[in-house]
């Protein structure tokens, strides 16, 4: 079936009448930037999505807000309870909102070949890709900042013992050519979330799933928790050459619609999804590698909701090398008006057409701060549900 534009449906001729085009575009513009970007699938208002939304309607700072699970032992037999009270620690971090914006002027009609219901329409479609290239940027942006949990590929053992490191980066600066990405880093990823196991190989706490699943086998209840691992298309391609991918693929049966591997996914690890999120470029949001520049990255990322930027180049020292992450339920915290905001109008003593948009936007990674002075919360200041996944960029 060929793509429709919705934008098609608009009758643009009446926008100086009515003001419900301005509205009708807005949402056509809000739904069509959602459907092309590959964060579609798990964003929402929900807290097992992975990137979190919190709507608000003004640029006043945001706190996001975590539950700390109860610690205490409680008390038994006849013992009162108020001699081991528990405490109930709400755990926070502030995003600060603010508007993007971007507009284009057309020129007069008789140096053009758009006529002005052309220009609005054409403009609409160009704002729309404007939009989410600035939003799904600064999601990735976000995401690879300051990792406080990593697996490191290794040509020799598949990843490397990062056990003795004294932070991610010095890790992933040990990189070398060979230490591409296979399926047994991506185990190790997927088994530290469940387990709740850090790269030193201490206990820290198990990630939350983006979606769990219930089924029933046998009478059984069994729950399938997934998460999600974003990585690059140099990464993806050299996972398929890993002898191991290629036996699982051979072992995955019946190819097409009824297999989830071959729907359009690169395909599953211990039912948790592989996504080709292509590569950081100019013109589109991949994810980035060493290679990236420090401007590029730095324009897409707001250092109000960060305590630490670290950009592509930071991971790196001589190898260059890209970039992945598993994500788990509110990885990443959005915050900001519901949808985008849409405006046309004349210049010019009305020989030229301006249309623009806006949105209100915070874009931070879930990193909670103690509210508390001597917290021992495993959550505080640590990366809520991610951990970074990096491998030579080759």
């Amino acid at each position: 079936m060929s793509y429709q534009n919705p934008l098609n449906a608009i009758n643009f001729a009446g926008w100086k009448e009515d003001p419900n085009v301005q509205l009708n575009i807005a949402r056509v513009i809000e739904k069509a930037s959602w459907s092309k970007s590959p964060f579609e699938s798990f964003f929402g208002k929900g807290a097992d999505r992975g990137v979190r939304f919190y709507a608000v309607k003004d640029s006043q700072p945001y706190r996001p807000r975590l539950k700390a699970p109860l610690t205490g032992t409680g008390v038994e037999g006849n013992a009162d309870l108020d001699t081991n009270y528990d405490s109930l620690e709400i755990m926070s971090q502030t995003t600060y909102p603010k508007v993007i914006a971007n507009a284009i002027k057309s020129e007069i009609e008789k140096y053009t070949a758009l006529k002005q219901i052309d220009f609005i329409k054409e403009a609409s479609d160009s704002l729309t890709d404007w939009m989410r290239l600035r939003r799904d940027k600064a999601l990735v942006s976000a995401l690879i900042t300051d990792f406080t949990n990593c697996v490191v590929c290794d040509q020799t053992s598949n990843f490397k013992d990062t056990s003795s490191e004294p932070d991610v980066a010095t890790a992933t600066k040990k990189i070398q050519k060979g230490d591409v990405m296979n399926v047994q880093a991506l185990r190790r990823a997927i088994f530290m979330a469940r387990t709740g196991i850090n790269y030193k190989g201490k206990e820290c706490y198990p990630l939350k799933p983006i979606k769990s699943d219930l089924v029933s086998v046998q009478g059984i209840s069994l729950e399938h928790n997934s998460y999600i691992i974003l990585l690059d298309s140099y990464a993806c391609n050299q996972l398929k050459n890993d002898p191991e991918w290629i036996e699982m693929q051979k072992a995955a049966g019946v190819r097409g619609d009824e297999n989830r591997i071959f729907t359009g996914l690169i395909g599953l690890i211990d039912n948790c999804p592989v996504l080709d999120m292509g590569i950081w470029t100019p013109l589109q949001s991949g994810m980035p590698n060493s290679e990236v520049s420090d401007t590029d990255y730095m324009a897409n990322i707001n250092p109000q909701n960060h305590k630490k930027l670290t950009p592509p180049s930071y991971y790196a020292n001589g190898q260059p090398v890209s970039i992945g992450a598993l994500i788990g339920a509110s990885a990443l915290v959005m915050v900001g008006g519901d949808k985008v905001d849409f405006y046309i109008d004349e210049a010019d003593s009305g020989r030229k057409t301006i249309v623009g948009v806006d949105r209100l936007l915070a874009v931070s990674k879930a990193r909670f701060d103690s509210n508390e002075s001597g917290s021992l919360s495993p959550f505080h200041d640590t990366d809520f549900a991610c951990i970074g996944i990096f491998s030579s960029k080759e």
